[in-house]
């Protein structure tokens, strides 16, 4: 299985690389289960973030979606600058109904286009391309759509 994401992020790459690891490897758990991972950077400054199974005889697919209940560490907050999750309310504190309670955050059902979104520019979508469909995420809107895009790779003119 492979997939790609495209976005456009409005942090430098420094950032949005350290994010998008921790939380690849950590809460999806793709580095432990064979899934490699790359951040290229495409023209207009949007980069493409690509997954693949190293050895699909192993393992048929990975997750987009965090199941983790484990806090955020000081470490994560601050080195992996997972801080951004909490500031865009990504993350969530299990301790809001208890004010006296030190906040621990969680990145439990999050799903990946959700941290993604948190280092896109606004008003740019997160693209998925499949076959040829593509699935589109606008920023900040949150409602996504799938797009037939055959129609289009039928007609374009590559001469």
């Amino acid at each position: 299985m492979q997939s790609s994401w495209i976005f456009k992020p409005k942090y430098g790459k420094d950032i949005y690389e350290k994010v998008i690891n921790c939380f690849t490897h950590r809460y999806l758990g793709w580095y432990d289960n064979g899934v490699e991972m790359h951040l290229i950077e495409l023209k207009n400054g949007y980069v493409e973030m690509q997954a693949h199974i190293d050895d699909p005889s192993c393992y048929e697919y990975f997750t987009e979606n965090s199941f983790s209940d484990e806090p955020l560490s000081g470490e994560e907050l601050t080195e992996h600058m997972m801080v951004l999750l909490v500031e865009a309310g990504v993350a969530y504190n299990i301790h809001e109904e208890e004010p006296d309670e030190t906040p621990e955050y969680i990145l439990e059902d999050v799903e990946l286009n959700h941290v993604l979104e948190v280092f896109c520019e606004e008003n740019t979508n997160i693209y998925s391309p499949w076959g040829s469909k593509c699935w589109v995420y606008p920023v900040g809107d949150g409602l996504p759509r799938t797009v037939d895009m055959l129609d289009a790779l039928l007609t374009l003119q590559a001469a």
